[in-house]
């Protein structure tokens, strides 16, 4: 029988995403390779890390990646409050990546939906936005009022 772990999401010190793997069944990830790809090289950098404790880039690329989006969505929704067009490289990369997050997860998390609905009506209003982070913060826009 699986063990179901449970965590506080106001504790991210604690938590990891071995540790999440690990209540989903992932207990290890297979053995390296010399031609192992980028992305699996950097989950394996990372999945040790406390949430508190990851970087920018690394919440941007789990939106995108879809990883363990119950801590990361209201990860990123903290950050964006405090600086609505954070990345690492470029400006309103956090913003851009949430466009990856399935519209499925905001139709389950109406609350996060609106704040986050919120959050990208404040970076449109704004004229210091380049067009291409505008653009991808019109249909993440879409997304949550579908």
């Amino acid at each position: 029988m699986k063990q179901i772990l449970t965590y506080n999401r106001n504790d991210l010190s604690k938590i990891t995403f071995a540790l999440l793997d690990k209540q989903n069944g992932i207990v290890d990830l297979p053995p390296t390779s010399d031609e192992e790809y980028p992305l699996p090289t950097w989950y394996r950098s990372i999945r040790e890390i406390p949430l508190d404790k990851l970087e920018v880039e690394d919440i941007c690329k789990s939106c995108r990646q879809q990883l363990h989006l119950e801590f990361i969505v209201p990860m990123s929704l903290d950050r964006l409050a405090s600086d609505p067009l954070i990345g690492e490289m470029y400006d309103g990369e956090l913003v851009v990546s949430m466009k990856y997050i399935p519209q499925s997860y905001w139709a389950n998390h109406v609350d996060e939906a609106k704040i986050t609905k919120s959050i990208v009506e404040k970076i449109l209003l704004r004229e210091d936005i380049d067009s291409d982070v505008r653009l991808v913060a019109k249909e993440l826009l879409e997304t949550l009022a579908t």
